[in-house]
């Protein structure tokens, strides 16, 4: 079985694994979208991913999709990416890994770097936060953009 269909059953078994520990429902649009998103490595917008599910699910609305993607985000088997110049995004990769962004097209690549994965977290309340885990966004031009 190739990494792709592993990757996307990995997260099809984690899906049912969340809803079960949430009481939610295995719901066809939650199974849809979830492989839809686990399809894909480029980030997508919540529009995005209704342009690819609408095909396979009739009658589904925007609406459902953002829902279906915050409940995904809620137990832990999807992430959203938050860009404060861009629509937020999102990833089936929940694995600590961080970003890059163009700031002219607002792509999104994964970046994986045990060194940036080692980075110590403070310890105790930071502007009142107590922090439990991090990734990093950097910013640049993609290679399209250059």
């Amino acid at each position: 079985m190739n990494e792709k269909i592993q990757f996307k059953e990995s997260k099809l078994q984690a899906l049912e694994a969340g809803c079960r520990k949430n009481g939610f429902a295995m719901t066809v649009q939650r199974r849809v979208i979830m492989e839809a998103l686990a399809e894909r490595t480029d980030h997508p917008t919540a529009d995005q991913l209704y342009d690819t599910v609408k095909g396979r699910l009739r009658g589904i609305s925007r609406t459902t999709v953002y829902r279906v993607l915050e409940t995904l985000v809620g137990i832990g088997v999807a992430q959203k990416i938050s860009n404060p110049e861009a629509k937020a995004r999102f990833d089936a990769d929940t694995e600590r890994h961080h970003h890059a962004v163009c700031s002219r097209c607002q792509r999104v690549s994964d970046i994986h770097d045990p060194q940036l994965n080692s980075l110590p977290i403070p310890a105790g309340e930071i502007g009142g936060f107590t922090i439990t885990d991090y990734s990093i966004n950097f910013s640049g031009l993609c290679a399209d953009c250059r």
